[in-house]
């Protein structure tokens, strides 16, 4: 279950200092600095937090690193980072790419699937495991940089999941998928698909019991479904349509 505190915009962010580029997760979401994404949940296909940054520049390609700021109460050395390349066990101070080398972003481009923030550390099961993580923009020559970094913090919260009973009751039969997506929905649940570009492409209400939903309509690739139920908790799937 992944909880976001402070600010959370689908349809802008603060503006940073001639910032060039706009970070969003898997259904549009914008990450802004200062923002807390935080999960209940660690290690593999638990609490990932898959992100894609748009170059806003209207005429010039733009060179991006991530750098590990800080940490509370880890070390960053269970933790992956995967932007363009991935790199698990990480040391403060460190960036993705390594420096001075950069990750361009041409014209009206944004990153590819596949990265992501994610945690492999449990903690001591009590308190809240922090990574403070920056987004910086340079010129070409990977050295200089433009603009303002922004930074947020990735937060694992072990207690999250033992306090939080409102998670969404279904269960997917497949995550590939053809000319159906079938589930056991066990509450009234509103299902909205994205493609990976954050484009809404597709909402369906659905009710107890064994649905089949119709997605031949959509073009062979992956989507991003979010389930919401009536209490406001949110379950977030990878599919593949073939």
């Amino acid at each position: 279950m992944k909880f976001k505190l402070l600010l959370l915009s689908i349809v802008g962010s603060i503006a940073v200092a001639n910032a060039q580029y706009t970070v969003t997760d898997e259904v549009g979401n914008v990450l802004n600095d200062g923002d807390i994404i935080e999960y209940g949940t660690y290690g593999v296909g638990e609490g990932s937090y898959d992100f894609y940054v748009t170059n806003d520049n209207p005429s010039q390609t733009i060179y991006t690193r991530i750098e590990f700021v800080d940490a509370i109460n880890t070390d960053g050395s269970l933790f992956e980072l995967c932007y363009g390349l991935c790199m698990t066990g990480l040391t403060i101070g460190q960036t993705v790419p390594m420096a001075p080398e950069t990750l361009p972003i041409g014209v009206g481009e944004a990153t590819g699937y596949g990265n992501h923030f994610q945690n492999f550390d449990p903690g001591n099961g009590v308190d809240n495991l922090d990574y403070i993580f920056a987004f910086h923009q340079y010129e070409a020559d990977g050295v200089t940089e433009i603009g303002t970094p922004l930074t947020f913090t990735y937060r694992y919260n072990p207690l999250l999941s033992v306090k939080d009973n409102k998670a969404v009751n279904l269960t997917l039969h497949s995550t590939i998928v053809r000319d159906e997506l079938v589930m056991d929905v066990k509450e009234s649940i509103h299902m909205t698909v994205y493609n990976l570009l954050g484009k809404k492409v597709k909402e369906v209400q659905l009710e107890t019991g064994r649905q089949h939903v119709n997605m031949s309509n959509l073009s062979a690739q992956p989507y991003i479904i979010r389930f919401t139920n009536e209490r406001g908790a949110t379950k977030v799937e990878k599919i593949v349509v073939q």
